[in-house]
């Protein structure tokens, strides 16, 4: 069966392009993001997503901005320079976060007739002495407003005060999220820290691979909910990685692409070459170290 090139959906799109000499395959996740230049003034409730640009400082909006805590943050509205800015720094952000990292490698579930044909594996193979792979990428295009094509919409608010503290969420950032932040977690790991870009952590969230749920969750949802329903307070924290390995995230509160973030990748990738299994996401470090133990398989097909 032909490897599908491209599968349009409305969590995300996403493009699989075979292997060119010198060039491994590469699966890219497409997302398209509006962007709304949030206008902190109280506006009418029939205006579900308020936006408020101006060229000079003089005509900016000034009002509080309500931030996932629930909290009252000063804000004020945006520059149209400004704005222009930040849109392509968000874009370099989160794609700089997510990619470089993830690696697919097509394994042998062990399942009757869930294995590639000998012609889509060789469009795996870039190098003859590298094993077949396949680069997992996000790209990320931001959309007009008016956009009847976007896979996310989140709102922009800018802080009035550079350094106030305004907790994201996916739908709802400030001016000051595409910045690296560090995070400590001194009471379970004292002196130790992770660090990330909150633009790229909430764009995961719209990485959702169920459709019939509003997100993808935290690194570690079920086990924070098992939590939750002991009565213990921490589960708001242990959704964040209950051990180290998985706080490194960037489902956490870290930068890391780990197997938990690999999953959308994973899935779409089994839907583009027809298998129920037979793909492993693997760190491009750890790719690394083992990209020249080439399978018996490739050796006959090269």
């Amino acid at each position: 069966m032909a490897l599908r090139q491209a599968i349009v959906q409305t969590n995300f799109d996403s493009v699989l392009r075979p292997a060119q000499p010198g060039q491994p395959a590469k699966l890219t996740i497409q997302l398209r993001v509006t962007l709304v230049p949030l206008d902190p003034l109280p506006t009418n409730p029939s205006v579900q997503h308020p936006a408020h640009l101006t060229k000079d400082m003089a005509n900016v909006h000034r009002g509080p901005v309500r931030d996932y805590n629930k909290k009252n943050v000063a804000c004020r509205s945006w520059l149209a320079s400004e704005w222009d800015t930040f849109k392509t720094r968000f874009k370099q952000a989160v794609e700089h976060s997510w990619n470089n990292q993830l690696i697919l490698l097509p394994t042998d579930s062990g399942v009757a007739g869930d294995e590639l044909s000998d012609e889509d594996y060789r469009q795996l193979i870039s190098d003859a002495k590298i094993q077949a792979h396949v680069e997992g990428a996000l790209e990320i295009t931001v959309v007009p407003i008016n956009s009847t094509t976007s896979h996310a919409l989140i709102e922009v608010a800018h802080l009035e005060k550079p350094g106030t503290k305004f907790r994201d969420q996916l739908h709802r950032i400030s001016d000051e999220s595409v910045q690296f932040a560090r995070h400590t977690y001194n009471k379970k790991w004292p002196g130790w820290f992770t660090g990330q870009i909150a633009a790229a952590h909430e764009v995961g969230h719209w990485l959702r691979v169920d459709l019939s749920a509003d997100k993808f969750p935290h690194t570690d949802w079920e086990y924070a909910q098992s939590l939750k329903r002991q009565g213990k307070k921490e589960w708001k924290q242990e959704q964040y990685g209950h051990t180290m390995g998985k706080r490194e995230g960037l489902m956490g509160e870290g930068s890391v692409v780990t197997e938990y973030e690999a999953l959308p990748w994973l899935i779409r990738i089994r839907r583009h070459t027809s298998l129920k299994l037979g793909w492993t996401p693997i760190h491009k470090i750890r790719f690394a170290r083992v990209a020249h133990e080439v399978s018996e398989r490739q050796k006959l097909l090269t």
